[in-house]
């Protein structure tokens, strides 16, 4: 049987919405009373659920005597109402992309300058926010086998696509077991016995990306120009001497 709950959940209808329109479909129409009975829920719980169904076009009543009677729309209601709550989502998301520029500016006085992220997932995001920025020149500094041990195969896999959206050139000292590079990117590999470290430095645009993969997975990113400059020019002081170190293709 399907997990009826984790289905119903995406179009907005919380758990006393779904479990009272599930038993109405079973039991057919009902009196509040019979339905709370069954259910589980209190009587107000169960009230505020068929009222809230109800507003949806997902349960309707009529008169019986005295008391109303609530039975459960066809589930090709639910259908309708999904397609309808689609819609509305598709609407509201084209509006908040036309208003972007005007919501960045909201957010200019007060603009944070450093964010932390953990796990792989953070990890991730800064990788997103890396392409989302479309950096001319990417600076990296990164144990690639120290990646590969705290994140699985699916996590290396997603972070991967997410990176071959990456434009632009870049520049990378790497240890590890490198495989392969991206494309646009100039690489030199470093000693693994030469350098210890299980992290990585990521500088692009006016941001500066730090993580470390020793034990728990944590990353911060510094939006400072003053910061990613100087970041930068060690970077290139660096990369001066980068004649002595294997180029990766």
């Amino acid at each position: 049987m399907s997990d009826f709950k984790k289905l119903f959940k995406p179009l907005g209808l919380n758990d006393s919405e779904i479990a009272i329109y599930l038993l109405s479909l079973e039991i057919g129409p009902a009196q509040p009373q019979a339905l709370a009975k069954n259910s589980g829920f209190s009587r107000p719980a169960t009230y505020q659920a068929i009222e809230q169904l109800v507003n949806k076009g997902l349960m309707s009543f009529v008169l019986k005597g005295k008391r109303n009677v609530y039975a459960a729309e066809p589930p090709e209601r639910l259908l309708h109402f999904g397609q309808t709550r689609l819609k509305e989502l598709e609407i509201k998301i084209k509006e908040i992309a036309e208003n972007i520029e005007e919501l960045n500016a909201l957010r200019k006085g007060d603009k944070p300058t450093i964010k932390f992220f953990e796990g792989a997932n953070g990890i991730k995001s800064i990788l997103s926010d890396l392409v989302a920025s479309e950096p001319e020149m990417t600076y990296e500094i990164t144990n690639v086998n120290a990646v590969k041990n705290v994140f699985t195969y699916n996590d290396l896999e997603s972070a991967h696509k997410i990176m071959e959206k990456a434009r632009g050139k870049g520049r990378a000292f790497l240890a590890g077991d490198i495989k392969a590079v991206r494309e646009g990117v100039d690489a030199r590999h470093l000693p693994k016995e030469k350098f210890a470290f299980e992290g990585d430095v990521l500088v692009y645009g006016d941001k500066t990306a730090l993580a470390s993969y020793k034990g728990k997975v944590v990353g911060v990113v510094i939006e400072n120009k003053g910061i990613a400059q100087t970041m930068k020019a060690l970077f290139d002081i660096a990369w001066q001497s980068s004649d002595k170190f294997k180029k990766l293709d």
